[in-house]
């Protein structure tokens, strides 16, 4: 049977070559170019020399696809070059050297501006120094040129990356909780909803718990908002390092988790968790403070239409906990017996 998971690898697979070949394909023309013209040689062999090793250091390329790029490098040395001349090995030592370094910190390469054109400048003086059908200026030339367009393409590289970077850092701020760290009610809903779907789709389980720390405005009046926040961090951490899910903050005390198993598996997990947050000592500056849990369970139905059907009897568990007294947990209508 072919999973999604082979069909991806496949696909990824037929990317690399596909690429590998297109480069080589490229390269060929611009030797076909500087045959054809000679007149625009050292441009067409610059061209064929940035094709080449650009794409080496990108942050995608794999171990084979490196190697198969680095042979055809080689060869491409060979062909441009005089074998016979005695500075054709000390370039190619130096090559080899440049593709190894290559191998090992291309991802450093490729996000450091001043380490890619470093690099690129000892590429552009290996290579055209071994060009002694030039004259000096065309070679100096050709090694400027070489060196600008990669700087053209680091420069590029750079403000993409920082890009990524700030769309990155955007998405954190969307997706979690700025004070506990846990996921926002915006990631939430995004991440209910594929839950949900998938499901479904698998006739699957999925469990829902919601919580509210009991009490939580009292703590605030008794001891401040700053030992407030130290509480909500400490119930955050305290849940996180219990379970293998991701933790929700979807109101000031409000949390939630869901978990793709069946509901006998995961009410005693609760039943732990709520019997170590009422033993937890949360202090702040000295002041040593308890808090209990009230949490509402439910499952996914057959007639579920939406995740907000799931929510909504999840939030009416809740609800019942807190007319019981608070500190219990309430699932589908029965209060869960605590040990």
């Amino acid at each position: 049977m072919i999973t999604l998971w082979d069909l991806a690898r496949h696909e990824k697979l037929n990317e690399h070559v596909a690429s590998t070949v297109f480069i080589y394909l490229m390269v060929a023309f611009c030797l076909f170019a500087t045959w054809a013209n000679p007149n625009n040689s050292t441009a067409y062999l610059n061209w064929a020399l940035y094709i080449l090793f650009i794409p080496l250091i990108d942050d995608n390329i794999v171990a084979p696809e490196f190697l198969v790029r680095a042979l055809g490098i080689v060869a491409f040395w060979f062909y441009t070059n005089t074998v016979r001349a005695s500075m054709f090995y000390v370039s190619l030592v130096a090559v080899l050297l440049i593709l190894g370094l290559m191998f090992k910190f291309h991802k450093q390469i490729h996000s450091h501006l001043l380490l890619n054109i470093e690099l690129t400048a000892w590429i552009g003086v290996a290579f055209w120094i071994t060009q002694t059908q030039l004259t000096l200026t065309a070679s100096l030339m050709g090694t400027v040129m070489f060196v600008l367009m990669n700087w053209f393409t680091s420069l590029y590289w750079s403000s993409e990356r920082l890009a990524n970077l700030e769309r990155n850092r955007l998405e954190q701020q969307v997706n979690s909780d700025t004070l506990t760290k846990a996921g926002s009610f915006f990631a939430f809903k995004s991440d209910s909803a594929s839950a949900l779907a998938t499901a479904q789709r698998n006739n699957s389980p999925l469990t829902l718990v919601m919580f509210d720390i009991d009490h939580f405005k009292n703590v605030n009046d008794t001891y401040g908002h700053a030992a407030g926040n130290a509480v909500l961090i400490g119930v955050t951490e305290l849940v996180q390092n219990m379970v293998d899910t991701r933790l929700y903050r979807t109101g000031g005390e409000e949390f939630n988790l869901f978990f793709e198993t069946p509901k006998a598996q995961i009410l005693p997990l609760m039943q732990r968790l709520h019997r170590q947050v009422k033993n937890a000592d949360f202090v702040y500056e000295g002041q040593h403070i308890s808090v209990t849990l009230s949490m509402g369970i439910t499952v996914l139905n057959k007639g579920d239409l939406s995740f907000e059907d799931v929510y909504e009897r999840a939030d009416a568990n809740l609800y019942l906990s807190k007319r019981s007294g608070r500190d219990c947990i309430t699932v589908d209508g029965q209060q869960l017996a605590l040990a």
